[in-house]
């Protein structure tokens, strides 16, 4: 690859955080999804990988700034399935699960009603 790409600051953003926090974020779901037994669906997929790496997003200047280089993965997975895990029992505690699919069905519901609309 081009040392320019390499070197430039969303590459190394991208490696660096994004990578770890996507990855550490889908293995969580993954194991979550065997152990629990449990159908996920598409929404509280959703709502967990915009958590988990919206948080790894928010403490990335911190981690970079304080951790080493070599357990800078390291940092940004665990700050992402932490702060997904935190996500996921607020959603669930206070049932924002059931909002927020109702809020997506009536919206697709007023969707399919403007274009099925008849004059």
């Amino acid at each position: 690859m081009p040392e320019k790409i390499q070197n430039s600051e969303i590459y190394q953003f991208l490696i660096k955080v994004i990578l770890p926090a996507v990855l550490a974020v889908t293995v969580k779901i993954a194991i979550e999804m065997k152990t629990d037994k449990v159908k996920v669906s598409a929404l509280n997929i959703i709502l967990s990988m915009l958590i988990g790496v919206g948080g790894a997003y928010l403490a990335s200047p911190i981690i970079i700034k304080n951790c080493p280089p070599d357990y800078l993965p390291l940092s940004i997975a665990l700050i992402a399935m932490s702060t997904e895990k935190i996500g996921a029992w607020v959603i669930y505690k206070f049932n924002f699960d059931v909002f927020l699919t109702a809020l997506v069905n009536g919206f697709f519901e007023y969707i399919s009603n403007l274009f099925n609309k008849k004059i």
